[in-house]
């Protein structure tokens, strides 16, 4: 007797799952991965080249400015994971996250934050990284996430910060020609046109 395979659903209508349930789910063969966000499970695609390439970049900037200035924080990459188990359970891996000392200190060992995040925008999946994903990692504290755009040749960084005490994202775009900043991490800047140069 064979055993049935898990029967997955991706409407809340029918189902939200526990985090412990999210791990127990079967791999995808298709190139599509899954989030989980408040019980819910999001599709998204697998990201194509030149996305090593970017991840390779921004990892160089990042780690060049943390050494230079004997900052006390870690950088992860997935399969680091933002996570929480309480009601609403959420799972996501971002393409890089910075930590601090400080507030991994604080957050002990369950990662329901970050300092900064970075993704690096696909066309299947930009629209989804910049509405509810970015805004996922807003309610959970993220305090600044850089969206890296290939097609727009764009670096986006989201400040978070609250109006009318609700959180909500302060946004500049910084194209080629200008440098991206972080206030995070003040002093920290990548320029534009320098970190796309050779890729696009």
């Amino acid at each position: 007797m064979s055993e049935m395979p898990i029967q997955i659903s991706f409407s809340p209508l029918l189902r939200r799952y526990t985090l412990e349930e999210f791990w127990t789910l079967p791999e995808r063969e298709d190139r599509v991965s899954s989030d989980l966000i408040g019980g819910w499970l999001f599709m998204v695609q697998m990201p194509d080249p030149p996305h090593g390439d970017i991840a390779a970049r921004m990892n160089k900037a990042l780690f060049k400015f943390i050494f230079a200035n004997n900052i006390d924080g870690d950088v992860h990459h997935p399969h680091a994971a933002i996570w929480k188990d309480a009601e609403g359970a959420t799972y996501l891996e971002p393409d890089m996250m910075y930590v601090s000392k400080t507030l991994a200190t604080q957050l002990g060992d369950k990662r329901t934050s970050a300092d900064i995040v970075f993704e690096y925008l696909s066309p299947s999946t930009s629209i989804y990284d910049r509405t509810t994903k970015a805004d996922t990692y807003l309610a959970l504290g993220v305090r600044e996430l850089w969206l890296i755009d290939l097609v727009a040749v764009t670096i986006e960084v989201r400040y978070a910060h609250h109006e009318a005490e609700m959180p909500t994202w302060e946004t500049c775009v910084f194209s080629q020609g200008e440098h991206a900043r972080s206030r995070v991490l003040d002093g920290w800047e990548v320029s534009v046109t320098e970190f796309f140069e050779g890729i696009v």
